[in-house]
């Protein structure tokens, strides 16, 4: 099955030049993507296709099949051929129209002879289209310059399309300094999302959302890495014969020892590979299109695409490969790469280099990209001994765990830090001292305990240090959300600016991602829902992620995206993003996970479908137990969401309730705003209207006006109905 790629006929049809040059591995659709461009092009002129099926070539043996694809005799000489394509001389092929079919395309292979037909009238104004389809990577210099003397011919409608594996050896610059060169390599040449959706749908229909998700980011767009995957066994057969045959012994050993590395760079092969000219060999690897893809944002660093390095990695087993390990985990520390070098020595069965490695981490590494997972693994695989050996790796350990909600596991972890209390040094005491406050007052938080929560918070703002700005941090952001919870959203708006001044200065994008993500649920309370959508969508676009692996901090935005959709009445929206946002984190196990089920939970249930929205209350308590939470973190968002079904199902009608709810007033959450809800908390509080004005800087008419809105949307008369029928459905405690 031929995928269509309109797009890519759209970029080589929009900019004629001298030569379009498609350079990309083995199952890119090269050829096809040439194929589909010549057909639909509606006057091509005259076309000549040559095969060259990646075979070396001579200069002669070469001009001379050129020479029969043109008519002429085998025996022209190659200064001739250039004197023929340059002179003016109508070319005797036959044009190609639009409705040509394929098999005519490539009516032309090399070697086949022409029948001569009467010359054309004058073919000046003709375009004449050269076509050499899968250039060998090597060419002889004599070959290299006459295509140097052809791509510099005057002829004003020649043009030159060439597919190769392989940048070739020629005066590039100057073609493209001229504009006459247009250049697709492997990342254009990748199939997008739809392509690559449309091309599952026909293949393997039946595929869930998480295996394509993983067959995507393990592909990376490689379409016959997707034919295939579908089809393991083949898969190895066509590396083998596409890639592996046709390196050299070197090559190859080089390339099956990064395929077990996750970052590569020339300079670490070359020290990985000492003596063997590493550097060199990894060059040859890069230039000869092996699969090895720059890593974004990170110069001079690559990797092999996930799904060649699977495959791979069984080439290379036992002590060579421990050998290898070794030898990376130490590089790679060096280099600043630590948490792959802590990998790397795991793999090779060295826990106690791993958590020596493990103490050199920042202690702002667990924010990034799926860092909190990879923490959470190497505690399952390292004995606990070796994690309790320093503070800091007690604190670093402590700190994952509080992240995941494993709150029981977090408190008996940060009791061992008494162990090194007191130390000698009085200032190096109350660092340590402080940086377990902040934590503490982290975990009394997390189980909902506010008033040591807040008391610890404080105190350890009182010693923390500079250095310890990740601390301070937690501790502001830990306080602010305690003032949110009680209203005081001027004290959780001064905190959350600190933090967030903090965490820029630091430079840590994912800290300042995590403070952002509390300033959205504080607009939200403010009733400033425009401008928390565009913080949710600045952030959604800064966190490019380059790996195209899930980023858990980007499934958390998405919750919120969602979250603000369904306020807005966008059901339908609001459940796709929560759904994009699950496909982020889907082997994440910290507590913000329990949104989106609340989400898609509340989202069944305003669709009438109360089965559906009480199933996944049930997967959310299920995701929970999975991932070992503390039911501190999940068993009250899940009652009051419970709450609000029963209260769809059958509204309650005794004193203490609303009274049941005429035809079409809408439920909670249909369209009752965050401001509302602030409202509502805070005459609850039994403030009056004046005290409310006051606190949320807002006129008392306008708190009148939210009120006489509550109530119509709660099918309310009188305020204390309103707050019984919210304390019913769960919006209020």
């Amino acid at each position: 099955m031929l995928v269509p790629r309109p797009h890519l006929c759209d970029v080589l049809e929009s900019k004629p030049c001298r030569l379009q040059l498609l350079c990309a591995p083995a199952g890119y659709g090269k050829t096809s993507v040439l194929q589909e461009y010549l057909q639909g092009v509606a006057t091509v002129g005259r076309v000549v296709w040559v095969s060259l099926g990646g075979q070396l070539q001579t200069l002669e043996h070469f001009i001379a099949r050129l020479a029969g694809a043109l008519g002429l005799a085998v025996d022209t000489a190659a200064d001739g051929v250039l004197a023929f394509l340059d002179s003016g001389v109508s070319v005797p092929v036959t044009p190609l129209s639009r409705a040509s079919p394929l098999p005519q395309l490539t009516a032309f292979p090399c070697g086949s002879g022409l029948a001569r037909e009467e010359a054309l009238a004058d073919s000046e104004d003709l375009k004449l289209s050269l076509i050499f389809d899968d250039l060998p990577a090597q060419l002889p210099p004599d070959l290299n310059h006459w295509f140097d003397q052809l791509l510099s011919l005057k002829k004003p409608h020649l043009q030159v399309l060439v597919t190769c594996r392989q940048r070739p050896d020629w005066n590039l610059p100057r073609l493209m300094l001229t504009g006459q060169l247009l250049e697709l390599d492997a990342r254009q040449l990748a199939l997008r999302p739809d392509e690559f959706e449309s091309l599952i749908d026909a293949l393997a229909p039946h595929t869930d959302a998480l295996s394509r998700e993983k067959l995507w980011h393990e592909t990376g767009g490689w379409c016959a890495g997707v034919r295939l995957s579908l089809s393991a066994p083949l898969l190895g057969q066509y590396l083998e014969r596409e890639l592996l045959s046709r390196l050299s012994e070197e090559q190859r050993e080089v390339l099956c020892g990064l395929a077990h590395l996750s970052r590569v760079s020339a300079d670490l092969c070359e020290q990985l590979w000492e003596g063997q000219q590493g550097g060199r060999v990894f060059d040859s690897l890069l230039h000869g299109q092996a699969f090895v893809f720059p890593i974004d944002q990170q110069p001079g660093w690559f990797r092999l695409l996930p799904v060649v390095a699977r495959v791979l990695q069984q080439q290379m087993t036992g002590l060579a490969l421990n050998r290898l390990r070794l030898r990376a985990c130490q590089l790679l520390s060096v280099l600043g790469h630590v948490d792959d070098a802590v990998e790397q020595a795991l793999c090779a069965d060295q826990p106690e280099v791993a958590a020596n490695y493990m103490e050199r981490l920042w202690l702002s590494w667990i924010l990034g990209e799926r860092h909190l997972n990879k923490l959470m693994d190497w505690r399952e695989r390292i004995e606990p001994q070796l994690l309790h050996s320093s503070p800091r790796l007690i604190y670093l350990c402590a700190k994952a765990l509080l992240f995941s909600g494993r709150l029981d596991e977090a408190g008996d972890c940060l009791m061992r830090l008494g162990h090194f209390l007191p130390l000698a040094d009085t200032r190096r005491n109350q660092r340590l001292l402080a940086n377990w406050q902040a934590l503490y007052g982290t975990l009394q938080a997390q189980r909902g305990h506010v008033d040591p929560a807040r008391l610890h918070c404080r105190a350890a703002l009182d010693y923390l240090t500079a250095e310890d700005w990740l601390s301070v941090l937690l501790c502001h952001c830990i306080l602010a959300r305690i003032a949110m919870d009680a209203g005081d959203l001027v004290e959780a708006q001064s905190l959350l600016d600190h933090s967030l001044e903090l965490a820029r200065r630091q430079g840590s994008h994912e800290s300042e991602v995590l403070v952002n993500v509390d300033r959205v649920r504080l607009l939200m309370l403010q009733g400033q829902s425009r401008l928390a959508q565009s913080l949710v969508r600045s952030e959604l676009n800064r966190l490019t992620v380059s790996t195209g692996q899930p980023y858990p901090l980007r499934g958390r935005l998405l919750f919120q995206q969602g979250e603000l959709l369904l306020q807005q009445g966008h059901v339908n929206e609001a459940e796709v993003v929560v759904q994009a946002g699950l496909l982020q984190v889907r082997d994440c196990c910290a507590p913000f996970v329990l949104n989106a089920y609340l989400l898609l939970s509340e989202i069944a249930a305003r669709s009438h479908d109360l089965e559906k929205a009480r199933w996944h209350l049930h997967e959310a308590e299920r995701r929970m137990h999975w991932g070992k939470v503390h039911a501190a973190c999940y068993q009250g968002p899940i009652a009051r969401q419970q709450a609000r079904i029963a209260a769809r199902e059958q509204p309650a009608n005794d004193d203490k309730a609303s009274p049941a709810r005429t035809s079409g007033v809408p439920d909670y959450q249909d369209d009752l705003t965050p401001r509302e809800v602030s409202v509502l908390k805070l005459l609850a509080e039994g403030m009056s209207v004046r005290e409310v004005g006051s606190r949320l800087f807002i006129s008392e008419n306008t708190v009148k006006t939210h009120a006489k809105n509550i109530n119509v949307k709660l099918g309310a008369c009188r305020r204390t109905q309103a707050i019984n029928s919210a304390k019913a459905m769960g919006i209020l405690a």
